[in-house]
């Protein structure tokens, strides 16, 4: 009896987290919406596509620089002296 209440609880658990990542994903789709369109009210077509390469170059280096840090890390810590 309690393995199937507990898989009640959750299959439960399951669908609340499922919901409130729908309604996340929603909310978020709908800020990026507006935001997106009032940017590009503001700025111009001309404007806004700079802002997205700019954006673009910069999320690129960002994710360089966290697998390079990562690759770094990893790399001194197999290297570590064991007599030290």
């Amino acid at each position: 009896m309690t393995e199937q209440t507990n898989n009640i609880s959750n299959n439960k658990r399951i669908a609340k987290n499922t919901l409130y990542l729908y309604f996340r994903m929603l909310l978020t789709m709908g800020v990026s919406l507006y935001t997106s369109r009032v940017v590009l009210a503001t700025l111009g077509v001309d404007d806004y596509g700079i802002y997205n390469v700019v954006g673009g170059v910069i999320v690129m280096f960002g994710f360089l620089n966290s697998s390079m840090s990562g690759a770094t890390s990893r790399f001194l810590t197999t290297n570590i002296d064991p007599a030290f």
